[in-house]
């Protein structure tokens, strides 16, 4: 296989900082909704794939102090977001869960983010949506 050259790599560079400037662009935007940080958001959604998770399960996800991750989720707990629950088999444990409150601010992202997707992919004809869809989902997958 041979290795990608210069201008592959330039142009890769140029095109993934526009689209990441756009994804930013959409979850500022649900982020102001709800007044959420970053990392609220990358918190909350975590949590959403993982209920019933630890407050560790998410610093090591996000890569954060567990002291960071504290902060984050209590400030959540204090919007309303996300709930602390101590499970029944194992009362020193803490279990992380989404309020209604929570769920719809993921929802919330989560469209944002599909909206961007969709105005990415109109850009393509359908050969190409289908392509690039493809190479994106095996980038994705690769170790790096």
């Amino acid at each position: 296989m041979t290795k990608p050259t210069p201008e592959q790599t330039e142009q890769l560079t140029h095109a993934l900082e526009r689209f990441t400037r756009r994804f930013k662009v959409a979850e500022a935007t649900a982020a102001m909704d709800n007044a959420l940080s970053a990392l609220d958001v990358q918190t909350l959604l975590f949590v959403s794939d993982h209920k019933g998770c630890g407050l560790g399960d998410v610093a090591r996800y996000l890569q954060v102090p567990l002291t960071t991750m504290s902060s984050a989720v209590d400030r959540l707990v204090r919007k309303d977001m996300v709930l602390r629950e101590r499970p029944e088999e194992n009362r020193r444990a803490v279990a992380l869960s989404l309020t209604e409150q929570g769920e719809g601010a993921v929802a919330g992202y989560i469209a944002g983010y599909g909206a961007t997707c969709h105005a990415m992919l109109e850009a393509l004809d359908p050969t190409e949506r289908d392509e690039f869809v493809r190479l994106t989902q095996k980038i994705s997958k690769s170790e790096y």
